[in-house]
């Protein structure tokens, strides 16, 4: 049963006024409908991700849920939000294109050019947002943390391993509120490695559940050897 709270609640009622907008601008104007239509669609990826993490706050990781090498990649949800918003202004593009009276005079040829990298430019983050689809951000197994494609850091190596979370203060902020940044935090050779976790696809618990298990499972495999 979904657990309703004020998230889900106000995706749904946004996501239900901007799918209603786009129906009725479908008699008038095409192109911005579908931009209302995407609207509604990002927030039905928001009622996901919400309940998504609702649910995996609940989730025990144990010796035998884990597999021999944990693969991170960026957040799905959060790529198809990102590529849905720049669609956004993809099509904001096009429609200026299109509704364009060009003339040969300064002014207009400065404002194509403009609109055309404006264009341009979303093409180029749809496509970087593509790519970070199916790429490995993290590799974490009974060796150690890797990185990217960088060379692993072996946990004979790695020391303090754990989530941190850092809270971002201003000081023109007149509210109570302050916005919370999870890190994978550990040392590796007495240097300190930080990386931003908050756009993956696994939370902080999970995460720390993860490190908690493979370090687990290398110190016990070094017990093994001796």
């Amino acid at each position: 049963m979904i657990k309703l709270n004020f998230g889900i609640i106000f995706y749904t009622i946004l996501g239900i006024l901007s799918l209603l907008i786009g129906i009725y601008l479908l008699q008038y104007f095409i192109l911005l409908s579908i931009i209302f239509f995407i609207g509604s669609f990002i927030n039905v990826v928001f009622i996901h991700k919400e309940y998504s993490l609702n649910k995996s706050d609940k989730t025990e990781y144990d010796e035998n849920s884990i597999p021999d090498e944990i693969i991170i990649k960026y957040s799905r949800s959060g790529t198809i939000i990102a590529i849905a918003t720049y669609c956004i202004f993809l099509i904001l593009g096009l429609f200026f294109l299109l509704g364009f009276n060009f003339k040969f005079t300064g002014t207009a040829i400065v404002v194509l050019f403009i609109l055309l990298g404006f264009t341009g430019y979303f093409i180029f983050k749809i496509i970087s947002q593509v790519k970070k689809i199916s790429q490995i951000v993290i590799s974490i197994n009974g060796k150690g943390i890797q990185i990217k494609n960088n060379k692993r850091y072996l946990w004979n190596e790695i020391q303090l391993e754990k989530i941190i979370v850092k809270r971002l203060v201003s000081r023109e902020s007149k509210h109570d509120y302050k916005p919370e940044i999870n890190y994978l935090y550990f040392f590796h050779n007495n240097e300190k490695i930080e990386i931003k976790i908050d756009d993956f696809d696994i939370t902080d618990y999970q995460l720390a559940q993860v490190l908690k298990i493979c370090r687990a499972r290398f110190n016990n495999s070094d017990l093994t050897q001796l």
